[in-house]
């Protein structure tokens, strides 16, 4: 299987000053409460729950602090994102219920392999060329009946062609599923379909990280976008909320479950 980004790129990635804000669910940060929505409905209290991918994770202390009852943790490959994940944890005062694995999820760790009963990962598997044998490499740390919720950006619409535009190389280490795609590799991993769908009206401020200087054409057009898109969350929040497509929605998610037999 192939890694369609490397371990140099993602230290790079969080290398990043310090700023340790937390999760605000205002309109201006609309999208985050539509996933925050959709992963609470699972069911997070008193329970065991794992991020994949959770280098400087704003998502493990949100909930850490929320449902306090419930025990944490946060695997990722790259140390910086892990001491990053620390500073964090530390700043939101979520210490007491917070793991963190320093290790390649590819790797064999019988102490957490089997033990939770959710697992979440925010675009960690598009970056792999097999979709189903990187589900199955996450399944392996569920308990049986446990649940997986899989965010990823929408690479197959609007986001995806212009990220093709703005910055090739970032667009070469993602893999362009759609929704179709997105299912069919959970279910050929062995995990049962609860709920999937595109996710999000518009969300253009997804395309910041195609942009290392902020000038150019280019990017006051990224900006443009972004802050079309937060006029339209403004609309929602006070209103109703606009249709999820494949065109314009930024992310595509679905939440399965490992058979008890698995």
């Amino acid at each position: 299987m192939k890694h369609l980004t490397n371990h140099e790129m993602w230290e790079q990635t969080y290398q990043s000053p310090d700023e340790f804000e937390e999760l605000a669910f205002d309109w201006r940060n609309y999208l985050a409460a539509a996933i925050a929505e959709k992963i609470e409905k699972i069911g997070l209290e008193k329970t065991t729950v794992l991020e994949i991918g959770a280098g400087n994770s704003q998502w493990l202390p949100y909930f850490a602090k929320k449902y306090q009852d419930s025990r944490f943790a946060g695997l990722d490959y790259s140390k910086t994102g892990c001491e990053k994940l620390g500073l964090r944890i530390a700043a939101a005062g979520t210490t007491a219920n917070i793991d963190i694995y320093h290790q390649d999820m590819f790797m064999n760790n019988p102490e957490i392999q089997g033990k939770f009963d959710v697992v979440l990962s925010f675009g960690v598997v598009e970056h792999f060329s097999d979709l189903s044998q990187t589900l199955l490499e996450i399944k392996k740390y569920l308990k049986d009946g446990g649940t997986m919720f899989t965010l990823i950006p929408n690479m197959s619409g609007s986001i995806g062609h212009l990220t093709r535009i703005f910055n090739k190389k970032i667009y070469a280490g993602h893999n362009p599923h759609d929704l179709n795609s997105l299912l069919d590799g959970h279910q050929k991993a062995g995990m049962e379909i609860l709920s999937g769908s595109y996710l999000g009206s518009t969300g253009y401020g997804v395309l910041s990280s195609c942009f290392n200087e902020r000038r150019g054409k280019s990017y006051q057009f990224y900006v443009f976008l972004s802050r079309l898109s937060k006029a339209i969350w403004y609309f929602e929040s006070k209103f109703q909320n606009l249709p999820a497509s494949k065109f314009f929605s930024p992310y595509i998610y679905v939440v399965s479950c490992k058979p008890l037999s698995a």
